[in-house]
């Protein structure tokens, strides 16, 4: 589903009446100044941030600013929802116009329907489904860990793991959804939806991983205008960056396997196994031509063995692997989803 946007809208108006930020320099002069966002309420007390952007030398300006959760702004909740770009916008703008008295032109609900407008940010998730929530939990201590992408390491924070935290171009964030929207706050569900217990029993064995596109990689990409993100392409980039991060399943061999390797690979693996960096030991061929061959035993010395996990050793699932979990029926039936909503998983 698509969790997060912001994006500009082609609208000539009236700038909204929301206030401005304003830099004055030592002598009093005014540096700059940039309208501040609009805060504006939508379901269940959800909100999403709007500003006027642009002029035309008249006083007015030219396009909406966008900025927010337009799933959870339309529904009151980001458990499950579309992947629909053009659909979830378009609803929010005519919905917003609506709220804060701004009357588009036909040609400009027509340009967003049709996706002619550009996106400065994206976030799209799925759920994965493991056996139980002990095990969602597991999976993210390990993988603070076992796993790395082209960023590095995660930052864990919370039993919350991003990959490429600060980053101006992606990130991946991975958490344990029934544990967010029990720990309250402004992710705790809406009280019309407590009655729906289903929703609860439902999230309990849920990781949520969550893919972060912003400007600069949306530009990089060739995705910055609407109408590129069909749900296909969010489907195809999601799977390209999730399946970058290095999450190989990594297991202990027993001691008859570990005596049927090589001389030359049974010494790696050993040094491998008590927390040693082999980058710092080996030659820069030899590290690849000895990972390569302990990849094929579930092994990845590119992944530092971390011997804090040696008594409670997690088996690491590819996530790019497994099915995402499908939107349970009694969302749709109970008219808890956006109408764009597919009822595949």
């Amino acid at each position: 589903m698509i969790d997060w946007i912001a994006c500009m809208l082609e609208l000539h108006h009236a700038p909204l009446s929301s206030g401005e930020v304003i830099c004055v320099e030592a002598d009093g002069t005014v540096a700059w100044s940039t309208p501040r966002k609009m805060l504006v309420r939508g379901s269940h007390d959800s909100t999403i941030h709007v500003r006027s952007i642009g002029g035309d030398g008249k006083g007015n300006a030219t396009h909406l600013y966008l900025d927010g959760n337009p799933s959870k702004w339309l529904q009151g909740h980001n458990l499950v929802g579309s992947d629909d770009v053009l659909s979830l916008v378009f609803d929010a703008f005519n919905r917003l116009c609506s709220l804060v008295g701004l009357k588009p032109t036909d040609f400009e609900r027509q340009k967003v329907r049709n996706g002619d407008y550009r996106v400065t940010r994206i976030d799209y998730n799925r759920m994965f489904e493991l056996p139980s929530r002990a095990d969602v939990r597991s999976w993210l201590r390990a993988g603070e860990f076992k796993c790395k992408s082209r960023h590095g390491r995660p930052v864990a924070n919370r039993g919350t793991l991003t990959f490429g935290k600060g980053s101006s171009h992606w990130s991946v964030v991975c958490y344990c959804k029934a544990d967010e929207i029990n720990a309250g706050g402004s992710h705790r569900l809406p009280e019309e939806l407590h009655q729906h217990t289903e929703i609860y029993d439902w999230l309990d064995n849920k990781l949520r991983v969550e893919l972060r596109l912003r400007s600069k990689k949306l530009k990089a990409l060739g995705f910055e205008m609407a109408k590129t993100l069909t749900p296909a392409a969010l489907w195809a980039l999601y799977r390209q960056f999730i399946g970058e991060l290095d999450m190989s399943e990594q297991i202990e061999l027993n001691s008859d396997e570990v005596m049927n390797l090589p001389n030359w690979l049974r010494g790696t693996y050993m040094l491998w196994k008590q927390g040693h960096d082999l980058r710092d030991s080996l030659s820069k061929a030899t590290y690849y031509r000895h990972r390569a061959e302990l990849l094929t035993l579930g092994i990845d010395i590119n992944i530092r063995c971390d011997r804090r996990d040696d008594s409670n050793v997690v088996p690491m699932i590819r996530v790019i692997e497994a099915v995402p979990a499908k939107i349970p029926s009694f969302f749709f039936e109970k008219g808890l989803v956006h109408h764009s909503t597919r009822r595949v998983g």
